[in-house]
């Protein structure tokens, strides 16, 4: 893959902000048998805001890194 359609491509960082997503609802429910938090929506929707751009964060550094997986 050329380096012009790796920045155009927005795959990588979609990739890790999903990856990121789904591990952060992972570790909030974990948390909740665990009995660190409630359980309640707002736990886990701000665990997967968190987890987003987290990932996306991640997946952005990578991609400037010039990796493309």
């Amino acid at each position: 893959m050329s380096e012009d359609s790796t920045e155009k491509s927005p795959n990588l960082v979609l990739k890790y902000a999903i990856y990121g997503t789904i591990a952060c609802i992972v570790g909030a429910f974990i948390s909740q048998q665990l009995g660190y938090n409630d359980g309640g929506i707002q736990a886990y929707l701000s665990a997967a805001i968190a987890g987003c751009v987290g990932g996306a964060v991640g997946g952005n550094i990578r991609k400037k890194k010039g990796k493309n997986s």
